[in-house]
């Protein structure tokens, strides 16, 4: 299965799990809890205030050597967000992607999933806890901090969901 044919498959459609394919077009579903839908918006918002000159979004998928791997938050610049806009999966990586753990992610798969962006372009990686606590991981390896955006708190937890009140 191709993750055209995916996107298409009108049985698939309400599903309530983040969906995947591996490189032999298998799929993969992961479930989710409310706090991965919360920590996903509040850096999605961060993003967009931190990093103005680029597009954050939920939920990106990225055609790898690995299989089609979806980031559950990415950050990519316009000239990045232009090329792949229209394409069913991305053929590069955004610049930043962000995986928030639920209990199913085994650390090799989420290894794996670091590699497979990498090699096709990301910048930096994050891996948001299920406490909300990022990690940052460059091309050479762990980052004390972001530099992509060294603004972005270390934790997602204490962040108010509405930073206006």
């Amino acid at each position: 299965m191709k993750w055209d044919a995916l996107c298409d498959d009108k049985s698939l459609e309400d599903i309530p799990y983040r969906v995947e394919l591996t490189r032999n077009g298998q799929l993969v579903m992961s479930p989710h809890r409310s706090y991965h839908s919360i920590y996903q918006s509040r850096i999605i918002r961060l993003l967009n205030q931190l990093l103005p000159g680029g597009e954050a979004m939920p939920e990106c998928p990225i055609e790898t050597q690995a299989g089609t791997v979806v980031a559950d938050v990415a950050w990519a610049t316009p000239e990045k967000v232009k090329r792949n806009f229209d394409l069913p999966s991305w053929t590069e990586s955004p610049e930043l992607v962000v995986e928030v753990l639920s209990p199913s992610n085994a650390i090799e798969d989420i290894r794996r999933k670091r590699e497979a962006v990498f090699a096709l372009g990301a910048t930096e990686f994050w891996v948001c806890d299920q406490k909300g606590a990022l990690q940052f991981f460059g091309r050479r390896g762990r980052l004390a901090r972001s530099r992509l955006c060294p603004d972005i708190p270390a934790s997602m937890m204490k962040l108010p969901a509405n930073p206006e009140t």
